[in-house]
């Protein structure tokens, strides 16, 4: 069957994600647009998932934890877990390989931690959209514990693509942002919505075929395991 996506969403812990992304402004726009499953990808941590994980259950959809890593290299990988406890097992050494300089949220906008009421708990103090000081080879083996999926981030883009390191460090999967360009079963069309309007409507092009809406089925997609 075919169930309807968008695995690449800011909240606004990520500096650049607009006020209204927040946590349950989020599930209850993917709800509206029809979307079964959603992913919220933050620059560089992962501590919303814990809200986000909450609210899920109260949809009738997937909630896949997930990250947005700029490695060392000043390119973007999206990274998915199987579970929350190993996304925030991994958001504690991507906190570490931060660099800590002070965010200026007048340049680069505030990054707010929200609860289940969608009110604001904690403003992350770092600035999250540097590239962390981990190159894509050293993700590669810290990731190697964890259950995960690693794809290339907005490949076509002119910024912030990995595309020079496709053939040499071949991932799990690829996003594009034009979804004309999807070839193969896993490549991927996200919003990298960092507006509410932005989240992916459902279309023939954001549709993944799972044998159940579960996070096993979604793994077999990009991994045989």
């Amino acid at each position: 069957m075919k169930y309807p996506y968008d695995l690449h969403i800011h909240s606004i812990l990520s500096p650049c994600g607009d006020v209204l992304m927040t946590p349950n402004n989020i599930f209850n726009m993917a709800n509206l647009k029809g979307l079964k499953i959603i992913a919220v990808t933050d620059h560089n941590s992962m501590k919303q998932l814990n809200t986000c994980e909450a609210l899920s259950h109260s949809y009738d959809l997937l909630f896949i934890p997930g990250v947005e890593i700029t490695v060392k290299e000043g390119f973007d990988v999206l990274c998915y877990f199987k579970t929350l406890e190993d996304a925030l097992k991994v958001d504690l050494i991507l906190e570490d390989a931060l660099p800590k300089i002070m965010n200026q949220e007048e340049i680069y906008g505030q990054q707010w931690i929200c609860d289940i009421h969608d009110d604001f708990i904690e403003q992350y103090p770092y600035l999250l959209i540097n590239p962390v000081e981990m190159d894509l080879s050293t993700l590669i083996e810290i990731l190697k514990p964890y259950p995960h999926i690693l794809i290339y981030a907005h490949i076509d883009k002119p910024s912030r693509s990995g595309k020079a390191y496709v053939k040499s460090y071949p991932l799990d999967g690829i996003e594009f942002k034009d979804p004309t360009k999807k070839q193969a079963k896993n490549h991927v069309y996200n919003s990298d919505a960092h507006q509410i309007i932005d989240i992916l409507e459902v279309t023939d092009n954001n549709q993944l075929e799972l044998d159940e809406l579960s996070i096993d089925a979604f793994f077999r997609v990009f991994k045989h395991d």
